[in-house]
């Protein structure tokens, strides 16, 4: 028998007791799944080296929006969000008859996960998950947050190996820096569209 397992992406465990989590998704035949490896660690570690040995400077490309900014302005770096990689990683351990469901915290990542085309895979963002399967989620439960579950300042502590790694957020941030060309002076951008880092978003 085919079973049902389940990536929760950490928006959403910022928004709910694991254990909550867990007791919901049991009673509903999923199975909650976590990667053996540290993927945040291995893409940090691609960038790292990218930027290491580019003459240019290399755009953080975790959001996929970031794509629309970056084409013809600077190198685009061809690394995977985490999510993304998240994902494959956890494609490759599974049976192949078994349904994997990688929930996303906006549209953007579940669109570009959904265009992979991985097989008994489905990338759907938390409240569509919810409205698809018809959980029953008790809103005592839901925490009310403060601020971003995935805050600005990934790549800080690179800076003693390449130098300084400024961070921009917001659609109007990121189409300033693009136009006075202040990314130059870098070897590497961290670039979030979601003010102040990736939080509630649109699929949450």
């Amino acid at each position: 028998m085919a079973e049902k397992y389940i990536f929760i992406n950490p928006v959403v465990l910022k928004l709910y007791d694991i254990s909550y989590l867990e007791n919901l998704l049991t009673q509903n035949n999923f199975k909650l799944v976590f990667p053996k490896k540290n993927i945040a660690k291995i893409v940090k570690n691609k960038y790292l080296s990218l930027s290491s040995n580019s003459k240019e400077c290399i755009i953080d490309s975790r959001c996929p929006k970031i794509k629309d900014f970056i084409e013809n302005h600077t190198f685009s770096a061809n690394i995977n969000p985490i999510l993304i990689e998240t994902a494959l990683h956890l494609h490759a351990q599974k049976q192949k008859k078994d349904f994997l469901y990688i929930t996303t915290p906006c549209i953007a990542l579940e669109n570009f996960g959904n265009n992979l085309n991985l097989s008994n895979t489905l990338f759907i963002t938390w409240n569509n998950f919810v409205s698809k399967f018809k959980l029953k989620i008790d809103l005592k439960n839901k925490k009310q947050l403060q601020n971003s579950p995935i805050p600005p300042g990934f790549f800080k502590d690179l800076e003693s190996s390449i130098g300084k790694i400024p961070s921009v957020s917001g659609e109007q941030n990121i189409i300033k820096i693009f136009k006075e060309k202040s990314y130059k002076k870098h070897k590497l951008i961290e670039m979030l569209y979601c003010d102040n880092g990736c939080h509630n978003g649109d699929g949450i």
